[in-house]
């Protein structure tokens, strides 16, 4: 990463491991969205991922159930 916040992200706290390197040996977090049809969508729209708003990106959420 080159420390670049995308534009959905302002005003969002993120946590402090944000910016640091992924480790490879560990599964990766969810990132609870579509990103295959958020790439089409941006590309549709002529933007990139990093120019899309915070509404654009709630449309590919992939809702997030939670056995209780």
């Amino acid at each position: 990463m080159n420390g670049t916040k995308p534009r959905f992200l302002y005003g969002v706290t993120l946590q402090n491991d944000y910016y640091e390197w992924p480790n490879p040996y560990k599964n990766a977090p969810s990132c609870n969205v579509n990103l295959l049809e958020l790439s089409r969508y941006a590309r549709q729209q002529g933007k990139k991922l990093i120019e899309l708003t915070g509404e654009e990106v709630k449309k590919f959420t992939i809702p997030h159930y939670v056995d209780q």
